[in-house]
């Protein structure tokens, strides 16, 4: 088989404003989201405040309360950094339209409520991804992009980190299997398979690694995670999080990958490359033989107990940052119901 070879060009250079009006059209991006029309509404909106501020300082008001200066000065800075920061992601992400197109892969700026199986993506009630890139390459099927979780009026939704994720199919279903992070938790796997078995993996693997397997199916998990594949698996994903689960293998990156880089989006493409041709090799005969018999006559390539992890997953950020408040909301509401009494029993 021929090696995998793509024009890493697009991503070399900056995107300029030409580019980004090509890429909204093709994107069919609506008009009051476009950059010029959201730039426009900035530029009205600064020197409407500074227009503020001039006349605030005529008419005296600044000398008796200048406090209005510091809104003034302060919302103009916030509006500018803001357009910047959406600036930046916007011309990150026609790059990444560019380098797609430039290789005869499909490409989108946003998909809205994806079903795919994978435990990250069920946990959300509304999630958005962008820059998407699908490639049909039979050598390297994948898609990539970014996914982020919404929530959007009374819904109930659990918010998680960003993160990046490359998926490929696999030629079977197999038994669902995380391969978490233990240096770097990428997604939440905090109460992710309750009644599971963790496996720690031998040699220096045990160390970045550990095997969340549904109980029972520690022998498939070990015949799919062999040490030659775990060792490619240290080599190109180190940073990384795997999830087989159904007949689909994730790799999830921290928030923070730049696939708009040419030396990030190459690593990608050689991990899709190389995880789909050594996971497709261990996964194509694989059975289930705990499946049993009738589930077998019915065409169930996995039993129910190893289909799916029990348990949703919870960020250890967010439970830090909830007993964080919680802490800092009971330190404030004691300080205010016996303070008093506290400061005067200290300093007489």
């Amino acid at each position: 088989m021929e090696p995998v070879a793509v024009d890493l060009g697009p991503l070399r250079r900056s995107a300029g404003l030409r580019d980004i009006l090509t890429y909204e059209r093709i994107c069919g991006i609506p008009p009051h989201r476009r950059f010029l029309t959201i730039l426009v509404a900035v530029l009205l909106f600064a020197a409407a405040m500074l227009f503020g501020l001039w006349f605030l300082g005529r008419s005296d008001i600044l000398a008796v309360s200048p406090i209005l200066a510091v809104f003034v000065i302060g919302y103009t800075v916030l509006a500018a950094v803001g357009f910047l920061w959406w600036a930046v992601g916007l011309s990150r992400r026609v790059k990444v339209a560019a380098f797609a197109w430039r290789n005869g892969w499909a490409y989108a700026d946003a998909l809205e409520r994806t079903r795919r199986p994978g435990a990250p993506f069920a946990r959300v009630v509304h999630g958005r991804e962008r820059a998407v890139v699908a490639c049909d390459d039979e050598r390297m099927p994948f898609e990539l992009g970014m996914h982020h979780s919404v929530s959007r009026g009374d819904q109930r939704a659990t918010i998680q980190r960003p993160f990046a994720f490359i998926e490929l199919p696999l030629p079977s279903p197999v038994p669902h299997i995380v391969l978490a992070n233990r240096k770097r938790s990428v997604i939440p796997t905090l109460g992710l398979g309750r009644g599971a078995a963790r496996m720690d993996l031998e040699g220096d693997f045990a160390r970045t690694f550990r095997l969340i397997v549904p109980e029972g199916y520690q022998q498939d998990a070990l015949y799919i995670f062999t040490p030659d594949l775990m060792a490619r698996v240290l080599d190109l994903g180190s940073g990384a999080e795997i999830e087989l689960v159904s007949d689909r293998l994730y790799a999830y990156l921290p928030g923070s990958t730049r696939f708009d880089r040419a030396d990030t989006m190459a690593a990608a493409v050689t991990l899709a490359e190389e995880f789909h041709r050594r996971f497709a090799a261990r996964t194509a005969q694989y059975r289930d033989d705990n499946a049993g018999e009738i589930a077998a006559r019915a065409g169930v390539a996995v039993g129910l107990r190893g289909q799916r992890l029990g348990g949703s997953g919870i960020s250890v950020v967010a439970v830090a940052g909830t007993a964080a408040v919680l802490l800092l909301s009971a330190g404030l509401t004691a300080f205010t119901l016996f303070g008093g009494d506290l400061l005067t029993s200290i300093f007489g």
